[in-house]
């Protein structure tokens, strides 16, 4: 049974280890719109093109995955949105408007049953990463109540060093994959660390999905193609959220960061010779002492192979 499960891990590796490993273009695109809130974590962007690298590059020898029999290399640009609620009340404690614009760089180690991530962002929190300017041309498409940007956080630095661990377990114990996540992201505004467990209807543990991860996560369809189901949880440790942090003119509270937040994520993908297209919709609990409710968002991520 573990043979044969190996083999059909490895074949669904196949267009991954082979010589001529194909460019891959990675769009995705999370917001609450579908859930009519627009508030807290509102929007995030990641755009990103993953290639093979070369097993000769000085990036592909450092901290090895010593069973790794490829490995990507993914370099794109992200911005994030965090926006208060609009309904609060004034006296309630709550998020203030912030906004991350990094230019991001990661390494995959893949085998048939693990991938590895290291990665570096790096860029700018604050009017400069132009959060505001997203948000407006959102609701030109979108209606929604504003948000106070007046007394956004100034410009600050924003780097962070980000590691991601997943593995896939109990082969041929259960129909489908159970996949083990950890790791965790060290920065200069944020910095926490997560494990969590995710259950796929098909497809090995680099197909994993980016909303369990935290990290960036390679465009890598199935050879098989069709439709991938999963769903997982996921419980984050925080040693630090400088995002909640008011700018001194701020009259509103400044809000204590939850040090525990879990995430359920749940959704669907398909595959095919093109790329992959994949669905997915996530609820966290609070994050800030006084938030009132879990926070629902969804994610659509397209991701293109070019020869």
């Amino acid at each position: 049974m573990r043979r044969n499960a190996a083999a059909a891990a490895a074949a669904g590796l196949l267009p991954l280890t082979c010589a001529a490993q194909p460019v891959a273009w990675h769009l995705e695109v999370a917001n609450d719109v579908a859930f009519h809130t627009d508030r807290w974590y509102t929007s995030g962007v990641r755009l990103y093109r993953s290639a093979a690298l070369d097993a000769g590059s000085p990036v592909a020898s450092f901290l090895r995955l010593p069973s790794a029999s490829a490995q990507r290399l993914d370099l794109g640009v992200i911005q994030d949105v965090y926006t208060s609620d609009p309904y609060a009340a004034p006296e309630v404690p709550d998020r203030p408007n912030a906004a991350r614009l990094l230019f991001s760089a990661a390494r995959h180690d893949l085998s048939a049953d693990t991938l590895a991530t290291l990665g570096i962002d790096a860029g700018v929190s604050g009017p400069a990463a132009r959060g505001e300017q997203a948000q407006r041309l959102v609701h030109r498409i979108v209606p929604a109540p504003k948000t106070d940007w007046s007394v956004q956080v100034d410009n600050r630095t924003d780097v962070q060093v980000v590691g991601a661990w997943s593995h896939r377990i109990a082969q041929g114990a259960v129909p489908g994959a159970i996949v083990l996540h950890g790791g965790g992201s060290a920065g200069t505004l944020l910095a926490f660390g997560h494990a969590g467990i995710e259950w796929r209807s098909d497809g090995p543990a680099v197909a994993a999905n980016p909303l369990l991860r935290f990290a960036a996560t390679p465009p890598l369809p199935r050879a098989a193609g069709g439709f991938t189901f999963f769903a997982g949880a996921s419980l984050r440790a925080v040693g630090r959220n400088r995002l909640l942090e008011r700018r001194g003119d701020d009259p509103k509270p400044e809000a204590a960061a939850e040090r525990r937040v879990t995430r359920v994520a749940a959704g669907v993908a398909w595959s095919g010779s093109w790329g992959a297209a994949t669905l997915g919709l996530a609820q966290d609990s609070a994050e800030f002492v006084g938030q009132a409710e879990p926070h629902r968002f969804g994610a659509l991520t397209v991701s293109f192979l070019l020869d």
